[in-house]
């Protein structure tokens, strides 16, 4: 597993928490009035003036349309983008491969539409950083694995990453057995909604140290 990031941070010493304590990426919610981890613009812009080196920024927005992730890209600044798009993944292919590279793919996945979404996962694989897999989308909702496990078969070789539901109960089960390009977690790592505790992010990215290297060991 080669990617962990914490989402909808606001705070900037829990970035430096996350830096740490060996998180590889962190997460902001942009123009998601709906989200309780939304941030305003300014909000945003100040977090990411005071960014600390080593970890990678990751802005995170529900896009209706493809100039709306251009307009995001261009004005803002970050390492990856994930979009949660309500257009069809084929406009991506207006965008040069460069753009199209710090792309990552947010898909609601579930039992109806698991075939659809397998197939553009499988048509597209190479074009974007990665897919992130999400049927919860801060909700918290448990994870169906062997809905997940089918999806990480039948794409193999793409970068997954899984999200909703991921917790320091599961996160040991899912990583061992599932072991995804990446994880994502945000509301179980909260105090209460929207609010991040600092206790749990240290304890969760430990227990993640702690599974890899155990599995480094091969004991």
């Amino acid at each position: 597993m080669e990617y962990v990031k914490i989402c909808g941070l606001k705070d900037p010493r829990h970035i430096k928490l996350c830096l740490e304590y060996g998180a590889n990426a962190v997460g902001f919610i942009y123009n998601v009035p709906s989200s309780p981890r939304n941030l305003e613009k300014d909000e945003l812009l100040t977090l990411l003036r005071k960014f600390p080196k080593g970890i990678l920024r990751v802005i995170i927005n529900r896009s209706d349309s493809l100039s709306d992730c251009v307009n995001i890209m261009n004005e803002i600044n970050a390492d990856y983008y994930q979009f949660h798009c309500n257009f069809s993944l084929r406009e991506f292919g207006k965008l040069p491969m460069n753009m199209r590279k710090k792309i990552i793919v947010g898909m609601k996945i579930n039992q109806a539409n698991k075939d659809s979404a397998i197939n553009e996962i499988i048509f597209s694989f190479d074009q974007f950083f990665a897919f992130l897999l999400d049927n919860s989308e801060g909700q918290g909702t448990d994870l169906d694995y062997d809905l997940i496990l089918e999806v990480l078969r039948r794409t193999y070789g793409s970068k997954i990453i899984i999200a909703g539901g991921i917790n320091i109960d599961n996160v040991e089960y899912l990583i061992k057995n599932l072991r995804p390009f990446g994880i994502d977690a945000s509301s179980s790592l909260e105090s209460k909604r929207g609010v991040k505790d600092s206790i749990k992010i240290v304890k969760f990215l430990n227990k993640i140290k702690e599974i890899k290297c155990y599995m480094q060991s091969g004991t």
